[in-house]
């Protein structure tokens, strides 16, 4: 199977060539929500489930925990170990020691640094890198899923390889557009070495494939950094992937490891000022890394909410199961419950009296659980919050908090530990409840909202969906509730871990959505092709009067780039899971405006800005249905661009400006304006650069054919569409 999908995705890349050398627009390939984007979903290969289980499991019970002891984490450059850095113990997710890691000298660093900023290799290498992927997700998957659930204390490192295989086909053709934009001299990819800072809980298919294997076919190197936990594991994939590009014929100066302390690791970053940092972690954590490094490409947790008209037992079971994944280790763990009907600290205590237990990974992988507690000599370390309870049945494993309101901004998540805050309302649909759910979600931004309804009453569900911003929105119904740990990115559930839009910059450069092709996240256009492109004409009428303004050509042809972005990719898109082997959910996903919250997005300019810089993030607003959600803020003292806005934009304003103020759901100064377009002269990929203004994401019923939900959603005006 895998070695037709890389003949049909060799097929897309000539199509795709083929398309982007011929006359007339370019297509706007690779893109979120584009034509050519929908084009690389469907025929997918569907994984052997209970093989992967059977060989997990063999894996395991074969398994010498002494191996990793007697070959320690080292660094790896150009292929060779660096083995002369002292001896440590590693340790696992709860803190076990479980192995030896050698941390890199100065000298070894040095190296490290040195062949970063010297290597140099072809640009493609996806035939080989190809064969090296189905190899470490077939014969190595065993062994992938067996390191990760000893070292994390994963229990279903199953799915994410099943599901990974199927994602990472869209995401090798999605890859193919990108190199055949580049081909053409459409788009420069940046070939910097990625900084891969690997996360736990799926370090297989966001590590190795998203931010390895697809950095690296490309020509963009990779220099993986230890973790200080759990390091293990994300080492083992290292050395199995060598081995396999060894095979293969593949450079191995395209994959470094870096065993080093934290503060070398910050050397590394800074000695590479244009490489990416690709990071998943908490914001805390990101939010350290962007101030070290300014191009990090974070994704961000946050508190995921289910919502509830009343605790009925299959609520009961939907709140336990999605607060309990992964020993509560999944970025999708529910944090906050808002349930009505009388909901009370006694369904709590009820839904907690019987915890689901597990022994050992193995276990779990045995009998098919994802959502238990570890005991025993697995227990994961709990400490109860002050303000919570545990309840009587779960003691040293829960903590649980209820209110009548929200809970307060930035909540804890507390990882691998289970805590739940439980907003118990009388009023649970009425207008004034979810007005006031929507502006918490608005300000701490979860991944994701579940919303379960009754009977055929979509109505508070549709009302929220409108007020936030959130990319992953599940519609439970009767009989199939709700939760919020359900994405499968590969059928059309866009997945994203968008931070607080208010505070984006803070933490990453560009939001990230899954699928999408890793390289274009450090890649830009092409000067030339943008003042070629500055000739054409818009194809969206209502901007001709801002384009004719622009005097660098590169600006104006880079407007007319997201013009034709924006304009081939509004609308509702129809995801499809009917033949991936999964739930077959009912899926919509596309381009949104900001919140229908009466919020709106401020771009301040000072005295300083020009037309030039502010034209590219204002025109999506403009020709949108988010016209009424921006306002342009100038400094008095810019006259020029107040002249030049005059009875051309509306909601210009010259008054005193006050960030902090609670009507702005995102604020843009004028260094950030400048810096989204890449000071005029690195124009970022329209497909990022929209994301920084706009939501993205998916919402699904969990009902397949729900012809109601079709109709109920794809009327929202919470799409985004052009203006006729």
């Amino acid at each position: 199977t895998s070695h037709a999908a890389m003949r049909q995705s060799r097929r897309i890349t000539h199509r795709a060539l083929r398309a982007s050398r011929g006359a007339g627009p370019a297509r706007r390939d690779f893109h979120f929500a584009s034509s050519a984007y929908v084009s690389c979903f469907g025929g997918l290969p569907i994984a052997d489930g209970a093989k992967l289980r059977a060989d997990t499991i063999a894996y395991l019970d074969r398994f010498d925990p002494q191996s990793w002891y007697n070959d320690p984490v080292t660094t790896l450059v150009n292929g060779e170990r660096l083995e002369a850095g002292q001896l440590t113990t590693s340790v696992d997710a709860f803190g076990r020691e479980n192995g030896k890691v050698r941390n890199g000298t100065t000298e070894e660093v040095d190296a490290v640094i040195r062949h970063a900023q010297t290597f140099d290799t072809k640009r493609d290498w996806r035939t080989e890198i190809r064969a090296v992927e189905a190899a470490l997700l077939g014969e190595h998957a065993a062994a992938l899923i067996g390191n990760q659930a000893l070292d994390f204390s994963k229990q279903d490192g199953v799915t994410e390889i099943e599901e990974s295989v199927q994602a990472n086909l869209v995401e090798q053709r999605l890859n193919d557009q990108l190199l055949a934009a580049e081909e053409a001299g459409q788009v420069v990819i940046c070939r910097s070495p990625a900084l891969v800072a690997c996360v736990s809980n799926f370090t297989n298919f966001l590590d190795l494939c998203r931010k390895t294997l697809r950095n690296i076919e490309l020509g963009v190197p990779a220099v993986v950094l230890s973790r200080g936990n759990t390091t293990q594991h994300m080492y083992r994939w290292v050395q199995l992937l060598q081995t396999e590009m060894k095979k293969q014929g593949v450079d191995p100066g395209l994959v470094t490891y870096a065993s080093c302390s934290l503060a070398e690791q910050q050397r590394i970053m800074a000695a590479l000022p244009d490489s990416n940092v690709y990071i998943t972690c908490s914001r805390e954590v990101a939010a350290r890394v962007k101030q070290v490094h300014p191009s990090t490409i974070a994704s961000t947790g946050g508190p995921n909410t289910l919502c509830a008209p009343a605790m009925t037992p299959e609520i009961t079971e939907a709140i336990k199961l999605s607060a309990m994944i992964e020993n509560s280790g999944q970025c999708t763990a529910l944090r906050h419950a808002v349930v009505g009907g009388g909901a009370s600290e006694n369904d709590l205590e009820h839904m907690f009296s019987a915890v689901p237990t597990i022994a050992s990974p193995a276990d779990a992988l045995r009998t098919g659980s994802f959502a238990g507690v570890f005991t025993g000599e697995r227990a994961a370390p709990f400490s109860l919050a002050e303000g919570y309870r545990s309840p009587a049945g779960a003691a040293g494993m829960v903590g649980y908090r209820v209110g009548s309101d929200v809970p307060p901004d930035g909540i804890e998540e507390h990882w691998r530990q289970t805590y739940v805050d439980l907003t118990a309302v009388e009023d649970f649909g009425s207008d004034q409840q979810v007005d006031r759910l929507a502006a918490w979600l608005v300000r701490n931004q979860p991944i994701s909202t579940a919303m379960n309804t009754t009977g055929s009453d979509l109505k508070y569900a549709l009302r929220l969906f409108e007020k936030t911003g959130q990319v992953v929105y599940t519609i439970g119904r009767e009989g199939a509730p709700a939760l919020t740990c359900q994405a499968r990115p590969q059928e059309g559930e866009i997945f994203g871990e968008f931070p607080v839009r208010k505070e984006l910059g803070k933490y990453t450069r560009f939001p990230v959505v899954i699928p999408s092709p890793t390289p274009a996240y450090n890649s830009h256009y092409s000067l030339d092709y943008l003042e070629r492109k500055a000739a054409e004409k818009s194809p969206i009428v209502g901007a001709h009067a801002l384009l004719e303004l622009l005097g660098n050509q590169a600006a104006r042809g880079y407007c007319i780039e997201v013009l034709e972005y924006i304009k081939d990719a509004c609308g509702v898109r129809r995801g499809d899971g009917s033949a991936t082997g999964g739930p077959n959910r009912t899926i919509l996903f596309g381009l949104q405006r900001p919140p229908l919250n009466d919020q709106v997005t401020a771009l301040r300019c000072n005295a300083h800005t020009t037309i030039d810089e502010l034209a590219p993030s204002l025109l999506p607003f403009m020709v949108t249905n988010a016209w009424m959600a921006v306002e342009v803020s100038v400094d008095p003292r810019n006259t020029t661009l107040i002249e030049q806005l005059d009875h051309r934009v509306p909601h210009v304003v010259t008054s005193d400006f006050n960030p902090d103020s609670p009507k702005y759901f995102n604020v843009v100064g004028p260094e950030q304006l400048r810096a989204n377009v890449g000071d005029l002269t690195r124009f970022p990929l329209v497909g990022q650069f929209v994301s920084l203004y706009f939501p993205m994401g998916h919402i699904k019923s969990t009902t397949p054919d729900d012809h109601q939900f079709v109709e109920v959603f794809s009327a929202s005006s919470k799409w985004l569409r052009v203006l006729h």
